[in-house]
């Protein structure tokens, strides 16, 4: 029994720390909008677009984002177009949070044997632990290139240890793979 409840529990906490792995992607469009007809992108206007320090983003992780957003653009088939004749413009914003998560840590488990007939005792020890995340806030936004209205948005967040950079690039790519929305598509 002890070593089911000590089995199921450690399959029980694999599971939930990797449930803080993944990326919730919610993704927001207009549906009278005709995205078939869009062939080539560009960035939106700085004019029209929050700078990278003033989101506090460093320019390192806004050149890294930067350049996924392109290679994903690039994967799905649009090309850049000169300023002012592109069908879509894009732009991101990132919020960045840090967080302190405590835990139990458990790095040895052993079965002691008795001195009687039958039975053993599991010893464990156990400390508590401060583990560093941060939960990056992701929002993709296409706009339409000749109205420049938001037709398209897409919000990707993800809690990664350390720091968000190390998992930039597959955010964009998990929420730019919902980009464009399928025809007859909602919400």
């Amino acid at each position: 029994m002890k070593r089911t409840l000590a089995s199921g529990l450690f399959w029980g906490w694999i599971a939930l720390a990797g449930f803080g792995c993944a990326t919730e992607v919610r993704v927001n469009f207009d549906p009278r909008e005709d995205f078939s007809s869009y062939r080539t992108w560009d960035w939106l206007p700085p004019g029209w677009q929050v700078a990278a320090a003033a989101r506090r983003v460093d320019r390192g992780l806004d050149a890294q984002l930067r350049a996924a957003i392109e290679r994903k653009l690039v994967e799905r088939g649009y090309e850049r177009a000169p300023a002012g004749e592109a069908d879509f413009l894009v732009t991101y914003h990132l919020t960045l949070e840090r967080q302190l998560v405590r835990g139990v840590e458990t790095p040895a488990m052993q079965t002691v044997s008795s001195f009687h007939r039958e039975g053993g005792y599991e010893v464990t020890a156990s400390k508590p632990t401060l583990q560093l995340y941060e939960q990056g806030t992701l929002v993709l936004d296409v706009a339409d290139g000749q109205e420049r209205q938001l037709v398209w948005r897409g919000i990707g967040i993800r809690r990664v240890r350390d720091s968000f950079g190390i998992r930039a690039d597959d955010v964009v790519s998990e929420v730019f793979d919902r980009f464009p929305p399928e025809a007859g598509s909602r919400f």
